[in-house]
């Protein structure tokens, strides 16, 4: 009998869990522990392509988006960050000639391997789709079954027995089917809004789209501040060029025509830019004293504790205080600001050129999911709303090339970076068709702003009820899965049954962070994982803090890999 696999998706998440999978089959089925030939794996994938997925597919983007990471750390192999970054190098050649024109002046051409290189996205989904079409040769040789289905959308889903039922969709004959499988994943990746207002654009992508559909001349409205908003202007201003003087200086010629932008955010920050990396080794902000803390804690962290050691390598690094409140509100006009981040990445804050405080936050970086989850809920609510902002501020810097442009673009005066402050309305007015801004600015004043174009670059919604799909509005409607998690004051993060005390809505699924198996009530009024449902990805964000990170990517694919391996050798 065989054991089917289903994987609800088909761009990184996907990409990341076949490939991982596949590897882990045929290690087993080399020293005979398991017969691959019982396995048949299905990938459902709205597009009618394999690998890409939306952020990375040159139908989306344009050669100017850039990889916001290093491609040192975007290999979708566990153990092998490098992988994609080792690819570029070897395939330069072909690569070039493929996406002739795409190259962007954002790293060396020759091939030359930098401390961190950004690629255009495009060429990141030619990584995916080889990786994804490798994987698939891989397992047929081995006599392992990948059944691909194209231009697909699972409808709906439901738990018979030890199985699960799958209700499919063919969105070229709009005709229905049906399928089963003994376990699945949910990896259908980033959604968007479905809201039906005339000049309003729930997101960036498809990019050729806001060139489409905004005029030229015109006033634009970009909410958020962060690499969303970044590349949504470096879209909307193709009509004008980028020129780099003999001294280095990159500036901006607009056309006669062009755009003005208006980035409106909370706190109207833009990001950092990656600067180099030295060789400070934390001694306070370090694995050893997290796992210290979570002996004493382990889900019930406090952010005093963590911020704490974070404040103590800081300033033992730097030999003075930090200024907390400069961190979280730098003062100054934000073309000033832009331009010494810039400067700081270029020629660093350290003897050798290094970004001191960027070396200690990389540091970091594997355990920033750890110390999220455990988290007092409460203290996770405080972050959500006090400083997530500051956080991917830091955390998600940008490549020196954008913050170039971005700068640029804010000295010809055509972008404004506006501090909306926590309470702030957006209405539509349907009389006048425009979309107002209400706010107070700094001084106090109340303010209204209004546009007829507006993009919403915030990134990927926390909460599934933005999700437009079919099939998540059947989890919801069905209890399916959870999006309020639950914790017990006595069994910490393992919540065996629904407890009276600590809950928190994250508005993502719930799942067990160990395993990526969604969590499910029972009837009794219990809480337990599922036995045969993992969720991975954008569809988990409010839980998991690098969700969408191709680390956080990787390692929960190959924690299901191994789940799936152990199991099958079991049985």
């Amino acid at each position: 009998m065989s054991f089917n696999f289903a994987i609800i998706g088909g761009g990184l998440t996907a990409t990341a869990m076949l490939c991982q999978l596949v590897n882990r089959v045929q290690t087993k089925a080399e020293k005979g522990q398991l017969d691959p030939s019982k396995i048949v794996i299905q990938l459902y994938e709205k597009q009618d392509f394999f690998g890409p997925g939306f952020p990375h597919c040159d139908k989306f983007v344009l050669p100017f988006h850039v990889t916001n990471m290093c491609a040192e750390d975007m290999g979708i192999l566990k153990g092998n960050p490098g992988d994609f970054q080792d690819w570029v190098v070897n395939n330069l050649n072909s690569l070039q000639k493929h996406f002739s024109g795409w190259w962007d002046s954002s790293f060396e051409p020759t091939g030359v391997r930098q401390e961190c290189n950004h690629y255009p996205r495009a060429v990141m989904g030619e990584y995916l789709k080889t990786r994804f079409r490798q994987s698939v040769q891989s397992a047929q040789e081995r006599g392992l079954a990948v059944n691909l289905y194209p231009s697909s959308e699972v409808v709906d889903l439901k738990q018979q027995g030890n199985r699960i039922s799958l209700r499919i969709r063919d969105l070229l004959s709009e005709k229905l089917f049906s399928n089963a499988a003994d376990r699945v994943l949910l990896a259908s990746g980033h959604w968007f809004e479905e809201i039906d207002q005339v000049g309003y654009f729930t997101s960036p992508w498809p990019s050729q789209k806001l060139l489409r559909e905004i005029p030229l001349k015109t006033n634009v409205a970009i909410i958020g501040t962060s690499l969303s908003a970044i590349e949504t202007l470096l879209t909307l201003t193709t009509d004008g060029k980028f020129v780099r003087s003999h001294s280095g200086e990159l500036s901006y010629r607009p056309s006669a025509n062009s755009r003005k932008f208006f980035l409106y955010s909370r706190r109207g920050l833009l990001p950092k830019v990656r600067g180099k990396m030295g060789h400070h080794r934390n001694r306070f902000f370090n694995r050893e004293n997290l796992n210290r803390l979570l002996s004493d804690h382990r889900g019930r962290l406090n952010l005093d504790s963590i911020f704490k050691l974070l404040n103590t390598e800081l300033e033992t690094a730097y030999g003075h205080a930090i200024d907390w409140e400069e961190v979280a509100n730098p003062a100054g006009k934000p073309v000033d600001l832009l331009q010494g981040y810039l400067d700081d990445a270029l020629n660093g804050d350290g003897p050798k050129g290094e970004l001191i405080w960027q070396t200690i936050l990389h540091q970091s970086f594997d355990m920033v999911k750890e110390i999220y989850l455990n988290l007092t809920l409460e203290d996770r609510r405080r972050f959500d709303k006090n400083y997530t902002s500051v956080f991917f501020t830091h955390a998600a810097s940008q490549p020196a090339i954008n913050a170039e442009k971005v700068l640029a673009l804010m000295k010809t005066g055509m972008v404004e970076v506006v501090k909306l402050g926590n309470s702030y309305q957006l209405v539509k007015n349907e009389v006048n068709n425009y979309h107002e801004f209400i706010y107070r600015d700094t001084r106090g004043n109340l303010k209204r702003d209004t546009y007829r174009y507006v993009v919403d670059a915030r990134g990927q919604k926390k909460s599934l009820a933005t999700n437009p799909s079919l099939l998540v509005k059947n989890l919801l409607r069905r209890g399916t899965v959870l999006i309020k998690e639950f914790r017990s004051a006595v069994h910490g993060l393992s919540a065996d049954r629904a407890p009276a005390g600590e809950t928190y809505e994250t508005g993502s699924i719930w799942i067990d962070p160990e395993t990526q198996r969604i969590m499910q009530m029972s009837p009794e009024n219990q809480v337990t994982g599922s036995s045969a449902i993992y969720a991975v990805g954008a569809m988990t964000r409010g839980q998991i803090i690098d969700a969408s990170m191709a680390r956080g990517i990787v390692q929960a694919t190959a924690r299901i890999a191994d789940d799936l391996v152990d199991y099958l050798i079991r049985t």
